[in-house]
């Protein structure tokens, strides 16, 4: 209690010094004294008066700031190939380009460029180094082929000479018969193992004459003629001879032959 009385009584003396400072020349009375200095008084202490009161300074509020919000940029997916059919992959655009693999179905392959113009999708080669050109006709690529670049197309390429085929065989069937004279009939059957890769197709020649052109990839032939049945003592037997060779635009593969008489 004393502690907070304390301030009243400096209050009080304040007061009466400013009372005696703009007291008038008459003598107050000093029932008025004691009644002016006890409202001064509850005046203070009420927080009430003149006492000076402050505005706190108004600070300044800054505008926020915001941070953006970064936006991300999804990695695009990596393109990849499947094929419906199994597809060669060449080193162009076409068959005239070499041969130097193949998707299968099942597989997948990276595409690393594209040739809208062609059909073609450039790919990582299966199962080997590089790249290689995969006709699009039977391909679906999933995956962001906007990032793909359009590639040239390689010149074409100056074609080598086809492999000969391989273990040309001819088997041979004679009847003899005698209409309208005495003479064998003979039934042939061409094969032989197709190792070329580049060919055209596959020429049939029988005793030096053209007797058929067959496409590539083609592995035998069959052939109808007839042997005489009867000759003369020291000759030889009469015989056939029959050839093959694979082609192509830059040429022809070794000759393969084989010449045949009836048992």
């Amino acid at each position: 209690m004393l502690t907070k009385k304390k301030p009243i009584y400096a209050a009080l003396v304040l007061i009466l010094a400013m009372l005696a400072c703009n007291m008038p020349s008459a003598q107050a009375s000093p029932e008025d004294l004691v009644a002016t200095i006890t409202a001064q008084a509850l005046l203070v202490q009420n927080g009430q008066g003149n006492a000076p009161t402050s505005t706190p300074e108004s600070g300044f509020t800054a505008t926020p700031e915001f941070t953006p919000t970064n936006t991300l940029t999804p990695t695009p997916s990596v393109p990849m190939v499947s094929v419906s059919q199994n597809t060669n992959c060449r080193t162009g655009p076409g068959t005239e380009y070499d041969l130097i693999g193949a998707l299968l179905i099942g597989q997948t392959a990276e595409v690393v460029g594209k040739s809208t113009a062609t059909n073609y999708w450039i790919i990582n080669t299966p199962g080997s180094s590089g790249t290689c050109w995969l006709w699009g006709n039977y391909a679906t690529v999933t995956g962001n082929t906007a990032i793909l670049a359009e590639w040239p197309i390689p010149p074409t390429p100056t074609p080598s000479l086809p492999a000969a085929p391989q273990t040309f065989k001819v088997h041979i069937t004679c009847n003899m018969v005698n209409n309208p004279f005495i003479h064998n009939e003979v039934h042939i059957q061409l094969t032989w193992v197709d190792v070329a890769t580049n060919e055209s197709g596959y020429r049939v020649y029988r005793d030096g004459g053209l007797l058929a052109t067959l496409g590539a990839n083609e592995t035998g032939y069959s052939d109808t003629t007839s042997l005489p049945a009867i000759w003369l003592i020291g000759d030889p037997p009469p015989s056939v001879t029959y050839g093959v060779e694979a082609f192509n635009g830059a040429g022809k593969s070794a000759f393969k032959d084989k010449t045949v008489t009836c048992p």
